[in-house]
């Protein structure tokens, strides 16, 4: 019997070794999202770029700079039991405690440095008359806070966004703020977000409630004694682009920062483009999934065969978080979804995803974990060799800002939550981050006979 040659041996034996070691751990070497950690171990699959264990790096929050709003106009808010003093206490301690150190300032024409902790601002706006300096311009105030948002800086800022020309100005022309806020007042807070835009720099507008106890100056500066009327006033955060996210999330995350609406504008860089189909829920008719690399999502189906009254359905897995919290509702994008065909036609459904036991295959159910929702296509027949589907979705902004706005506050105490001239501000800034031709989500399927 021929010998093994040592050198043989040794080769056979490493072999052997591999082998043992892929049978006691399985060797999973897939990577499907391409950031070199195998899917067996990666704690974020759908996230791609380097990171460790598979986690995004995320960006460090700079300096966080809370500038409060102290023109006359916002007295009220300071006065009696108002909501407001617990709100904005409430998130400055805590953004001090949980997120990150914060400075305090007080801002109107001039911006007036709190010395002390967040802690000590608890107090202080409890027993001190902070709202006392003369009205102020709004885009100039958001104009200086952009000045002082540097680098991986955050700055939040509260204030009850009214539009107004200067008094002197009203006193010349009482109806002023009325017939140029679609036109200067607007253009004016365009400017000064088309500067943020230009700097990378994102916006997050949250709205909250709170009653009112003071004056209140109409669109005409006439003076109304309010005993407690609830009005609106709103939390804007400014920020990096990329740093604005990490931050908000973290907001969200506190108990007691409680908005009852909120806008995010510069936010939306990248759409929904990647999907994967379900081969294991829901398959009708015969038809083959187009092999492609599974790191970028699949293109489509082929080998489609319909015959008359024989539909092919197949299911697709979405990612839908990273869109606004409105526009993942599944009725808000049934309404706007637009279906593009080319060489077939087909019907397109979306939910919002549920529960299911018919995945088998790890990747499968992998795929299932990381949707949000599940897209159905029926396609009812098909003319073209290689027809194609498009489905998008157009960035469009939620409209509750609408009905918060009012260009006639002169009856204040039966308008309720209404702000003046609001929802110029609003498309000021919206212009400001123009988003034509961009979409939330923009998929993609071939169909091939």
């Amino acid at each position: 019997m021929k010998q093994l040659q040592p050198k043989y041996i040794k080769i056979k034996s490493f072999i052997v070794c591999i082998l043992f070691i892929c049978v006691c751990i399985g060797c999973e070497t897939e990577d499907t999202d391409g950031d070199g950690i195998n899917d067996q171990v990666d704690q974020c699959v759908t996230v791609k770029g380097k990171k460790p264990k598979g986690c995004p790096i995320l960006p460090k929050i700079g300096k966080v700079t809370l500038y409060l709003e102290t023109s006359a106009s916002m007295n009220g808010y300071f006065g009696g039991t108002a909501a407001y003093k617990q709100i904005v206490t409430d998130l400055a301690v805590k953004i001090d405690k949980e997120i990150s150190p914060v400075s305090i300032n007080f801002i109107s024409d001039t911006i007036r440095g709190f010395p002390n902790n967040a802690t000590a601002f608890s107090s202080h706006i409890a027993t001190t008359k902070l709202a006392v300096d003369k009205s102020s311009q709004l885009h100039e105030i958001f104009k200086k806070i952009a000045i002082n948002t540097k680098g991986q800086d955050v700055s939040i800022f509260i204030s009850d966004c009214i539009l107004s020309f200067p008094n002197k100005v009203v006193k010349a022309n009482p109806n002023i703020n009325k017939t140029a806020a679609n036109s200067t007042l607007k253009n004016n807070i365009y400017a000064t977000f088309i500067d943020l835009k230009n700097n990378r720099q994102a916006a997050s507008l949250y709205a909250f409630s709170s009653q009112f106890f003071g004056t209140y100056y109409d669109y005409q500066n006439v003076k109304t004694k309010l005993p407690g009327i609830v009005r609106p006033f709103y939390i804007w955060v400014i920020a990096k682009n990329n740093i604005l996210p990490v931050f908000d999330d973290k907001l969200l995350k506190i108990t007691d920062f409680k908005p009852e609406q909120s806008l995010h504008f510069g936010l939306i860089d990248n759409m929904v483009d990647q999907y994967h189909i379900l081969t294991q829920l829901g398959m009708v008719g015969e038809w083959a999934l187009i092999k492609t690399d599974p790191k970028k999502g699949d293109v489509g189906i082929e080998e489609v065969n319909i015959e008359k009254d024989s539909p092919q359905e197949f299911y697709a897995a979405v990612d839908l978080s990273i869109l606004p919290s409105y526009a993942q509702k599944a009725d808000y994008i049934s309404k706007n979804l637009k279906l593009i065909q080319k060489g077939c036609t087909a019907e397109v459904s979306i939910k919002e995803k549920g529960n299911t036991d018919k995945l088998k295959s790890k990747k499968q159910k992998m795929f299932f974990a990381q949707a949000t929702h599940i897209l159905k296509v029926r396609i009812k027949n098909i003319q073209l060799d290689k027809a194609a589907l498009r489905l998008t979705l157009p960035l469009q902004y939620d409209t509750w800002y609408q009905a918060w706005s009012t260009m006639d506050d002169r009856q204040i105490k039966t308008l309720g939550k209404k702000t003046f001239a609001f929802q110029y501000l609003i498309k000021g800034v919206m212009e400001a981050y123009n988003n034509t031709d961009k979409s939330f989500i923009d998929l993609k399927f071939q169909i091939n006979q």
